[in-house]
């Protein structure tokens, strides 16, 4: 098994070396593909000497087809012989034990030769013949959107629906198998993964919906310095209130970490002193 974060980033100068830094102990290779970022994004990734032994770097990456970018990052990593992607953006933080448990799940659940795909179970009452069982192919996380009162909280939509509910706003693939993975062929905003059969992995039986995983999403939170109109991003930084995390969910410990660069999120939650903000 061998695991490759995957992200595309563009203009992600405050959250970037804290997404790269929390699933650097638990990938393989890290593969950043920066679409031509005009604030310090790049700058800050080329000084991330922690991650650089795992860490290759694509300047002025993509075009115009969001299809035809992530295609060519499925390529990239499957020219590094991995057999899992872990999808990532560059506002998104993950927590060192449900990396380190994935990474381990899949490792364990590894057969050779692989299981059938799709697997091969005959669902026949009272027959005792073996069959492959379950196949973990894509592994789904609760994506938490930290509340503007501090890291401990969240906004006051996160986790309120039942577990049984896997769509996009309760659940994301974060972990996903390359066999048989590509894009639906359509464009910004309407983008999907299919596996074989082209049924989408959200869709599929192969899919390990995991409710006790999670991971933060800065979305709600400014991601750089450079004004909406320059940095592109559809989703302006917005306040929709703060609740504590429920019991169980902690922030990512990279969040604390002192070597870190600076914010305007870290130094309204007292993570950071202003003076310091220039630091990376």
């Amino acid at each position: 098994m061998k695991l490759v974060a995957v992200a595309m980033v563009k203009n992600e100068e405050y959250w970037i070396w804290y997404s790269l830094t929390s699933v650097y102990p638990h990938v393989d290779e890290i593969l950043v593909f920066d679409n031509r970022s005009q604030d310090r994004t790049v700058e800050i990734v080329k000084g991330m000497r922690h991650v650089a032994d795992k860490l290759t770097l694509f300047e002025g990456f993509g075009g115009d087809s969001e299809h035809g970018n992530r295609e060519a990052m499925l390529r990239a990593a499957r020219a590094r012989a991995a057999t899992h992607v872990l999808l990532l953006d560059g506002d998104e933080i993950h927590v060192d034990q449900n990396l380190a448990f994935c990474r381990k799940l899949l490792e364990l659940h590894e057969h050779q030769p692989a299981l059938h795909d799709p697997p091969r179970n005959h669902m026949r009452p009272l027959d005792h013949e073996p069959t492959d069982g379950v196949l973990i192919k894509h592994i789904g996380f609760r994506p938490v959107h930290p509340g503007y009162a501090g890291p401990h909280t969240c906004r006051p939509l996160d986790l309120s629906e039942p577990d049984t509910a896997h769509g996009c706003y309760n659940f994301a693939i974060r972990i996903a198998s390359l066999a048989s993975l590509h894009g639906n062929g359509k464009e910004w905003g309407q983008h999907g993964f299919l596996e074989a059969g082209d049924v989408y992995i959200q869709s599929s039986p192969c899919t390990l919906w995991l409710p006790g995983l999670w991971y933060f999403h800065m979305t709600q939170h400014p991601r750089s310095s450079l004004s909406r109109e320059l940095h592109g991003y559809a989703r302006k930084p917005e306040n929709s209130g703060s609740k504590p995390l429920p019991r169980g969910f902690h922030p990512p410990r990279v969040l604390f970490r002192p070597d870190g660069p600076s914010n305007p999120t870290l130094v309204t939650w007292g993570l950071r002193i202003p003076a310091l903000s220039a630091r990376s």
